[in-house]
């Protein structure tokens, strides 16, 4: 079958399973529903949702989706797609469909959703990360270079000291602010090779302990072929002046975590300011956190690495740092900090003048459509549904101690040839 076979089909009979059980899949549910198609149940890698309930449908084990019949429809409703297509294909179905299709032409102001507050702002949010994800598949061995978003490092500095935090902003000693000449200049270096970035994020740190991070909002609007920008902030200042009055740009978006009203201090009164000035944003409380904020090596073999890579919820989340390119903003903060070797085959160092366009944007194009798993790989305790959790936003009073690595070491010990072999 395909879609408009499936989207005009009146048969009450079709076997159709969401493979994915997170906010895509209830967006996808509501979708499938809206068009009188009922949804059969769930699939979610993550053993810990399998068989429970989700949306009123069950969340079905891996025997259980082995024994369903061959023409059971899937539509694949989270990011994988790549595996997910490759596991259904080694189980003999064939029916495998994402949501693109199905969600862009679903007016979902017109449904009634179980949506709370920050779901209910994230919906062309969630779609477009989606459709990114299978552009990036459609794309490949094409001459388009189409990025989901990059990560922008405004700043070291955090008004906060978390213990576990993913950028691995506790182990920062002196932390200092971006420079804007060349970060600007490597931001142009970077739009002229690009067809288009959907969204910037924008991260320290706390990125408001930027005082010019208006600048640097200001030149990201420009740009014509970006979409929107991403502020992400612990709610622990109200900007001011010129920080303030940018957020009113219509491309510009607030991501706030709210820890509490201890250490998000400034929460309720953020959030009323950004209401009456009709700026954008949306808040939720830290969830999700993993051991992944904790500098050591760790000892994995090629198929753990295969693993972990895979299922990492950052694997395509490019950050720059300092005019380097690095697929993930622990790589880019652990590197550094001189915490892990340095993956010169894994960046892309806009700095270097040597690069013409041309040469510069092969660079970005096989760099963004690498699956091989990273040296970073083997220092973090992880971002998927298999790590270990930790309790969010734990303060510390001082930066935290870690080993720095000696570059001529490393090569001494032979520390990058040994991750060389186990991804080999």
């Amino acid at each position: 079958m395909n879609l408009k076979e499936i989207f005009q089909s009146r048969n009450l009979d079709l076997n159709i399973v969401l493979f994915g059980a997170s906010y895509l899949g209830k967006l996808a549910k509501y979708a499938l529903e809206h068009r009188k198609l009922s949804v059969h149940s769930f699939y979610d890698s993550d053993e810990r949702k399998q068989e429970k309930i989700f949306c009123e449908k069950k969340i079905l084990n891996f025997n259980q989706l082995s024994n369903l019949p061959k023409n059971t429809i899937f539509f694949v409703s989270n990011n994988y797609i790549n595996s997910v297509t490759a596991l259904l294909k080694q189980m003999k179905f064939n029916n495998i469909f994402n949501c693109v299709e199905l969600c862009e032409n679903t007016d979902f102001s017109k449904i009634n959703m179980d949506l709370n507050e920050y779901e209910s702002k994230y919906i062309e949010r969630e779609i477009m990360f989606h459709k990114s994800a299978c552009e990036k598949i459609f794309n490949s061995g094409k001459d388009i270079l189409n990025l989901k978003c990059i990560d922008i490092a405004v700043t070291e500095r955090c008004s906060m000291k978390c213990k576990d935090c993913s950028n691995l902003m506790q182990y920062y000693l002196d932390p200092k602010n971006t420079e804007l000449e060349p970060l600007f200049k490597n931001l142009d270096k970077l739009m002229e090779c690009v067809d288009w970035v959907y969204e910037f994020r924008i991260l320290g740190g706390e990125p408001f302990m930027n005082k010019e991070l208006y600048k640097i909002l200001n030149k990201l609007v420009e740009y014509k072929n970006a979409g929107n920008v991403i502020i992400y902030t612990n709610a622990t200042i109200i900007p001011k002046k010129e920080n303030f009055e940018v957020l009113k740009n219509k491309k510009i978006e607030l991501e706030i975590t709210n820890y509490g009203n201890i250490l998000s201090r400034k929460h309720d009164e953020l959030i009323k300011a950004c209401g009456e000035a009709n700026i954008k944003f949306r808040t939720k409380p830290p969830v999700g956190w993993t051991e992944c904020g904790t500098l050591k090596y760790y000892e994995r073999s090629k198929e753990e690495l295969e693993r972990m890579f895979d299922n990492c919820c950052m694997r395509d989340v490019p950050a720059m740092m300092y005019g380097v390119l690095y697929r993930c903003p622990f790589a880019a903060n652990a590197t550094n900090l001189k915490a892990i070797p340095f993956g010169e085959e894994e960046v892309v160092n806009l700095n270097n003048e040597k690069y013409d366009v041309e040469t510069l944007r092969k660079k970005i194009m096989n760099f963004n459509n690498s699956n091989k798993p990273l040296t970073a790989c083997s220092y973090c305790g992880g971002r998927d549904y298999s790590s270990k959790a930790v309790e969010p936003g734990i303060q510390i009073k001082k930066p935290l101690k870690y080993k720095t690595i000696d570059v001529r070491q490393e090569h001494k010990n032979g520390i990058n040839e040994k991750f060389k072999q186990q991804i080999k």
